[in-house]
């Protein structure tokens, strides 16, 4: 009997276990239903915020963009008119394939319509894509106006301007915006900048006509300008030139003749002493002649080198050699005087 009680007490307890783990296996599952119950909850919850949200931006901006909404059909509606319409008058003329006139007649004008708003936008040259676009919308106008006329010129008429209304509204409403008008001030702004451009560019031109030119070696010439305060004046000729002036508050700068500057140099070329006040010694007068005739042949070398002209001025002698007025004076004396003779007067 013992065994048997041990054998019954065994599958009791194995009953008890197979009870316990159905009761736990059905819990799992409970909980794991409910998991899936409430990822599927979240998940329709998101999905009907997704669509609640798209058309809620959709209404939004249809809502805040009535103008362009307008705009768009004003736009849309003819094009799709014309297109069937042209469709239709290619398939007569042309049978099968003539559905494709759109493609020439509509396309094109709306193609050019495209290029030249994004044209405009990028700020780019938009000449010949008007040119383009009007040229097409009038060939698009004939074709239009052609099919309608096969029953009557008020046909005609409407096709051709509901063929062209489209991209006539779309050219209006991308256009440039019209500039304000300005005021009275600023009108006298840029008047007066008008006038003070036209007179700028009258005295530049009278001061390239009166400039000098400046010859280099390789002959190439350089207009050399007269600075200072001038005014534009006109004489009994009726020519205008620059004539110097004095404008108050800015300082005077005395006006030089090209006959006085001659005088001048002449006149300090008179006064400037060759030698001191005491008489210098044979040595060093021969001395002196030495280094006027190294002098002297470099000098030579650049008349020959076109650096001077063949009988050159103390003053261009010294900015050459960059030596004092004395010495200068003396390599012009070698210069003029040669192996013999005395010497000639001195190029002022």
């Amino acid at each position: 009997m013992s065994m048997i009680s041990e054998i019954r007490a065994e599958r009791r307890a194995d009953r008890v276990v197979e009870a316990e783990q159905r009761r736990a296996d059905a819990a799992a599952a409970a909980d794991q239903r409910r998991r899936d119950q409430r990822e599927k909850t979240e998940q329709a919850a998101k999905r009907r915020a997704a669509r609640a949200a798209k058309r809620q931006a959709v209404t939004g901006w249809i809502g805040g963009h009535p103008v362009e909404l307008l705009m768009g059909l004003i736009v849309v509606v003819p094009g799709v008119l014309a297109w069937s319409a042209m469709a239709a008058f290619g398939a007569e003329v042309y049978g099968v394939a003539g559905v494709l006139l759109p493609l020439f007649s509509e396309a094109a004008m709306w193609a050019f319509a495209f290029a030249l708003h994004r044209a405009r936008t990028e700020g780019r040259p938009t000449g010949w894509l008007q040119v383009g676009l009007w040229t097409f919308t009038a060939v698009a106008a004939v074709l239009n106006f052609v099919h309608g006329l096969l029953r009557s010129v008020i046909y005609g008429l409407v096709m051709a301007i509901t063929a062209t209304g489209g991209v006539i509204a779309h050219q209006l409403i991308t256009a440039a915006p019209m500039r304000t008008r300005s005021t009275p001030a600023e009108r006298r702004a840029a008047r007066t900048a008008r006038i003070a451009a036209r007179r700028v560019t009258a005295m530049e031109r009278r001061a390239v006509r009166q400039a000098a030119g400046e010859v280099d070696a390789d002959g190439s010439v350089r207009l050399v300008y007269r600075p200072g305060t001038v005014r534009l004046s006109r004489g009994w000729t009726g020519r205008s030139r620059l004539v110097p002036t004095v404008v108050p508050g800015r300082p005077v700068e005395p006006a030089v003749d090209e006959v006085d500057a001659e005088l001048q140099a002449l006149l300090d070329e008179v006064s400037e002493p060759a030698g001191t006040a005491k008489t210098p010694s044979s040595e060093a007068v021969e001395g002196t002649t030495e280094v006027a005739r190294e002098l002297a042949a470099q000098v030579r070398q650049a008349i020959t080198a076109g650096e001077l002209p063949a009988k050159p001025s103390r003053r261009k002698v010294q900015a050459l050699l960059g030596v004092r007025a004395s010495t200068a004076q003396d390599v012009i004396r070698v210069l003029n005087r040669g192996d013999d003779g005395p010497a000639e007067a001195v190029a002022a």
